[in-house]
């Protein structure tokens, strides 16, 4: 068996030697153009590492850490951190419940495969119903472009506004926000699909919603599922950036422990929240496992036997009943809890003061020296952007690796794996790789900011490394468990031929997964360009600081202006990326 393996592998490293010519002129071309946008991006955020090696840095980190430790666990203190993340938890179901009530629709009018190209659309393409359903579908596309273009902390100014201080403005900013990252993800793993299911249903007569309904919805169901998982901690994260602005939730009190100098109710606060992002993981795994076909015949083939299966199936509907219950009962507390109470609503102004807020921002300020100005913040913002997800890229996709449990926490008599000293020490590189990433992630984006400024200084730099060590958790997690749902026959045939985990990561996981790691990769991007367009609120460079400004001072037009601009960095973000990037993984 061994000989066989080592056989295949000189095969499959030949043909790829030989036939997929690793080293073209064109791929040549890709890597020099690549290597001098890092560089001009380096120069433009103002990067140096020699300012991380400097000792005056080691002292100030020192610093921070010793303000840190011990936390404060009075009992006063526990109690206001509770009723804190009981908020932003409540927020962030909330937010979630919304968004994916707005996107789902939103996603399915903007699939191309469904209005705009493809066999289902051959017949009518040039006539005029085909051109208005494409332009619909089109117009869609850029409002979720829009959507998620604003930052969420300016959702979270213009619903601070609307209806006042409290998590109420978060999580309908969040529902907002949330509703454009879904959408354009969603849509995405709509295009994905198989089409001959649908060209068969389009055969026999179906509409356009059965063919969705029967054929895209059942084949993008598990992406969906998975990514509607992740995008609920992610909403619980930004809830408690949004307490920056007053929209409620966790933030408003490390804020005001950053301001005060109270590192340790600071410490306390973030251990907090980094052990709710821990919890909301184990449980979206879990569920994410129930969700998988034949999960439970796969675990408990015992319970698909005899009498057992008969009195187990008598249980389900009673089961399933529960469940509903369950899940009813936590989104109306939820609801509740989030501020969606009679007394919010109540107001007669909430619409009117929106109505004022959105009026201040049209006609936008178009003044020449004001656009001109925009230039230099422009540059800066996209240069953060860049360096910080590759940053993100490097350090997530290596702790990726070890925290995919199809690679590290193999079946006991697997090759290689045999003692139970062995599949300890599996267990610990997994869970410590697991463990790394979700405190990289669970600590906000603007408290990785304040932390960054706290030890290099205020400026771009720090932006920039906080933009990639808050990425590295996000991509890291979502590429494992990309890794980890790929369909298991190819991995297991490799693991037959005793395939290696690097072989099996090259040859099993990588080419089934690549698509969906490129365009995760591709959304968390457009993700940080509006990240670092609201860094200048804690002094981290790009527009931020004009967007701060601007708010602060009630110049709604130049607000109008820089939205726009913010906009725009986005459609062109997601240019990029259909043309250059998804597409040369599909090839």
């Amino acid at each position: 068996m061994k000989t066989l393996s080592n056989a295949n592998s000189a095969a499959l490293d030949n043909q790829l030697f030989l036939s997929g010519r690793v080293w073209t002129p064109r791929r040549g071309a890709a890597l020099l153009g690549a290597v001098s946008v890092l560089v001009i991006c380096w120069q433009i955020a103002g990067a140096r590492l020699s300012t991380v090696l400097q000792r005056s840095t080691a002292g100030a980190l020192w610093t921070l850490l010793r303000g840190l430790f011990p936390p404060d666990l009075s009992f006063g203190f526990l109690r206001i951190v509770s009723r804190a993340l009981l908020s932003t938890l409540a927020t962030g179901i909330a937010g979630t419940f919304l968004s994916v009530l707005i996107a789902i629709p939103l996603a399915a009018l903007s699939t191309p495969i469904l209005w705009r190209r493809g066999i289902l659309v051959a017949a009518d393409e040039g006539n005029l119903g085909w051109s208005l359903r494409a332009a619909a579908s089109r117009a869609v596309l850029a409002f979720l472009g829009f959507l998620r273009a604003i930052p969420d902390l300016v959702w979270g100014l213009l619903f601070v506004t609307a209806v006042g201080l409290g998590s109420l403005a978060g999580t309908l900013a969040l529902a907002v926000s949330y509703a454009g990252v879904l959408g354009r993800v969603y849509a995405d793993a709509f295009a994905d699909v198989d089409p001959r299911p649908l060209e068969a249903l389009q055969a026999i007569g179906a509409t356009r919603a059965q063919i969705f309904l029967r054929g895209i919805w059942p084949q993008a169901r598990p992406t969906v599922t998975a990514y509607t998982l992740y995008s609920f901690e992610c909403c619980v994260r930004a809830a408690s950036v949004l307490g920056f602005v007053g929209a409620g939730g966790i933030g408003y009190e490390i804020s005001l422990s950053m301001r005060l100098f109270e590192y340790g109710q600071a410490m306390t606060l973030i251990l907090g929240f980094v052990l709710l992002l821990a919890s909301t993981d184990v449980v979206s795994r879990r569920l994410r496992r129930s969700l998988q076909p034949n999960a439970g015949q796969a675990e408990n083939p015992g319970l698909l036997q005899g009498n057992s299966a008969s009195r187990h199936g008598s249980f389900r509907p009673a089961l399933r009943r529960a469940r509903y219950l369950l899940v009813a009962a936590v989104l109306t507390s939820s609801f509740y809890f989030a501020g969606f109470t009679r007394e919010h609503f109540s107001g007669a102004h909430v619409l009117g003061n929106m109505l004022r807020f959105c009026r201040g921002m049209f006609p936008p300020d178009f003044a020449k020296d004001f656009v001109l100005g925009l230039g230099p913040l422009v540059l800066q913002t996209l240069a953060i952007s860049i360096l910080g997800t590759i940053i993100g890229i490097a350090i997530g996709g290596l702790l990726a690796i070890p925290a995919t449990s199809s690679l590290v926490l193999v079946q006991s008599d697997s090759p290689g794996v045999r003692s139970v000293s062995n599949r300890g020490l599996h267990w610990s590189i997994f869970w410590a790789a697991r463990l790394a990433l979700n405190v990289l992630r669970s600590i906000p984006d603007l408290v990785w900011v304040l932390i960054c400024i706290v030890v290099i200084g205020i400026g771009p730099f720090a932006g920039t490394l906080a933009i990639g060590l808050h990425t590295a958790g996000v991509l890291g997690k979502l590429y494992a468990e990309t890794l980890e749902e790929v369909p298991r026959q190819p991995v297991e045939a490799l693991r037959a031929l005793g395939a290696g985990r690097f072989q099996v990561l090259s040859w099993g996981l990588w080419p089934q997964a690549k698509r969906m790691l490129a365009s995760y990769t591709v959304v968390r991007w457009e993700t940080n360009l509006r990240v670092s367009a609201i860094l200048g609120l804690v002094g981290g460079g790009g527009l931020g600081q004009a967007v701060y400004n601007d708010v602060q001072l009630g110049f709604y037009a130049r607000l109008g202006t820089l939205l726009l601009v913010i906009y725009g960095l986005v459609m062109v973000s997601d240019w990029i990326g259909d043309t250059v990037f998804r597409r040369s993984v599909a090839t």
